[in-house]
């Protein structure tokens, strides 16, 4: 069981204006409109029940899900046995909502790895700050601690809207996809 650490997460990623939604989440809302509604406001009050809770959903499902490139086409898919980060993102975040959390505390984000690939995390906003689900660290941390170039979120209130997170390249200055250059890792 891993241990949960009690101290404050820090401050919140800072979002600015509303930028780009990505196109695999466009698609992913248009063909399952329920999925992208809104079931609650707030944060989550972090407990040793609700740490248990993220530690048993992360570990469960980066296990059920074999980790491959989507190929030519970005496919956001949840309960998925093979996917890319994004299928992992979605999956925590709706096996969450069934236990109960608001969705508002739940934000798929994306960033660019330090290798500058492009990859899609579930941000936990809770009372003692935001922990990063990943598929590609077993541990939850607080997004500060998370070498990663943070690029966009949904907004709270809204997941069809996405907010550019301070430090980002604003969506003029954006290289191309990683996916799109040929080298897909997540």
């Amino acid at each position: 069981m891993e241990a949960m650490a009690f101290t404050a997460a820090g401050p919140a990623m800072k979002v600015l204006e509303q930028t780009s939604t990505p196109a695999g989440h466009i698609y992913y809302c248009s063909n399952q409109p329920e999925a992208c509604l809104r079931y609650g406001k707030g944060v989550v009050k972090l407990t040793p029940s609700t740490w248990q809770t993220l530690v048993t959903i992360n570990g469960h499902v980066n296990q059920q899900i074999e980790p491959v490139e989507d190929g030519p086409i970005d496919s956001w898919q949840p309960y998925v046995t093979r996917g890319d980060c994004e299928d992992y993102a979605l999956t925590k975040q709706r096996e969450l909502l069934r236990a109960g959390w608001p969705s508002d505390s739940l934000l798929i984000t994306t960033a660019y790895l330090p290798n500058g690939v492009y990859h899609a995390v579930l941000v936990v906003r809770t009372d003692r700050g935001e922990f990063i689900l990943d598929n590609l660290n077993p541990a939850i941390l607080p997004w500060q601690q998370v070498n990663y170039r943070w690029n966009k979120r949904q907004a709270i209130g809204n997941p069809q809207v996405w907010l550019r997170i301070a430090g980002a390249p604003s969506d003029k200055k954006a290289g191309p996809v990683a996916g799109l250059r040929g080298s897909r890792q997540n």
